[in-house]
């Protein structure tokens, strides 16, 4: 999945047209998203019902589609159904760990029975990513708090993209409540004039951790990754 911090700001520089409805383009200056600010107390999840998504393409099948989704977005293939690989490797960071951030859930913590993702371009090199991992009722909590510590702990740090520094900051979101547990906050990635905002969610369904990222040039609306958010739950409950 094409994730920000493997994203080269300078391509950004020709492609700074409106999104209407997801983001705009201006300076490194803009304001953090609206909504964004210290990060409060962990959010607890709650209590697994027992019923652990095994099979990938029951997980797969409950992500959103292009045409759950508004204005122009399109599906990446696959890595293996296209001749170029989806994601570019993800530029080292300092600390490393914080390279992490954003990753697909499974990938940050182990143990899960099945996973699944999707990515979406649009255009002004908007992006929307989806993943899914399910966990038994013993590691859902773990990995629940796993993956909002991390935010926590990568508040500021730097990264290198072949010799281009990139600082990249971490701030909370607010989110209406949706799903049985979540969070939510902004990652801002800002090189040489230019920004990258990634506005995520996570949010628990059952046994299943959905993460979901929008990001776009500068500002991401906070309505938007809301109404993905709360569309993905609906669809995953059927």
């Amino acid at each position: 999945m094409m994730r920000v911090n493997s994203l080269r700001l300078g391509a950004v520089v020709s492609a700074c047209a409106g999104l209407v409805g997801v983001a705009g383009c201006g300076s490194a200056d803009t304001a953090d998203s609206p909504g964004s600010g210290p990060f409060s107390a962990a959010v607890t999840a709650a209590q697994g019902t027992g019923t652990v998504i095994r099979d990938a393409a029951q997980l797969s099948a409950g992500l959103l589609a292009a045409t759950d989704l508004p204005g122009d977005f399109a599906v990446v293939p696959p890595r293996d159904e296209s001749g170029e690989p989806a994601v570019p490797p993800a530029a080292p960071t300092d600390p490393p760990d914080c390279g992490r951030l954003l990753s697909p859930i499974a990938q940050q913590w182990p143990g899960s029975a099945a996973a699944a993702s999707v990515q979406f371009a649009g255009p002004s090199f908007a992006t929307i990513d989806i993943d899914a991992a399910s966990y038994p009722d013993a590691a859902l909590a773990p990995a629940f708090d796993a993956l909002q510590a991390q935010p926590r702990r990568c508040t500021s740090y730097s990264g290198d993209d072949a010799g281009v520094r990139i600082e990249y900051r971490t701030s909370a979101l607010a989110q209406p409540p949706v799903g049985d547990a979540g969070s939510a906050f902004t990652l801002t990635a800002t090189s040489e004039g230019l920004t990258l905002t990634s506005a995520t969610s996570l949010v628990q369904v059952g046994n299943t951790l959905v993460q979901v990222v929008v990001t776009a040039p500068e500002v991401v609306d906070p309505g938007v990754l809301a109404d993905l958010t709360a569309a993905q739950v609906r669809k995953l409950r059927g």
